[in-house]
């Protein structure tokens, strides 16, 4: 038997789903939004074995990343767990112009108004 979700609990679950919402629908003035609702205390993006981005440059990433990639990428979540004020979400990517699939994890942290989003991809 498994316990409901707490308040802080749901509000991650609907974040991530909202930014697949926004993200597979193009929308990106709404997909920037919730994040800089969701960071207001800032935003660190750390691309696992690779680099990691704090402040304006993570800012300056996401943005990056959408017009990279969003143009490319359909996104499914397959799981997302939730355990207090941490998720991990496991990703399928579906590549239309090579008619290929990808996956990644992505683990995030929420606290005090900061967002710390690992990528593993």
């Amino acid at each position: 038997m498994s316990t409901p979700p707490t308040t802080e609990e749901q509000a991650i679950r609907d974040f991530h789903f909202e930014q697949l919402d926004h993200w597979n629908a193009g929308r990106k003035d709404a997909f920037m939004a919730l994040y800089r609702r969701t960071a207001p205390a800032g935003l660190t993006l750390e691309y696992v074995g690779k680099q990691t981005l704090t402040g304006e440059a993570a800012w300056a990433g996401l943005d990056h990343m959408w017009t990279s990639f969003n143009p490319k990428v359909k996104i499914q979540l397959f799981e997302c767990i939730v355990n207090g004020r941490d998720s991990a979400c496991y990703f399928r990517n579906l590549w239309a112009a090579e008619q290929t699939l990808s996956t990644g994890i992505e683990t995030f942290s929420f606290r005090n108004g900061a967002l710390h989003a690992r990528f593993f991809h």
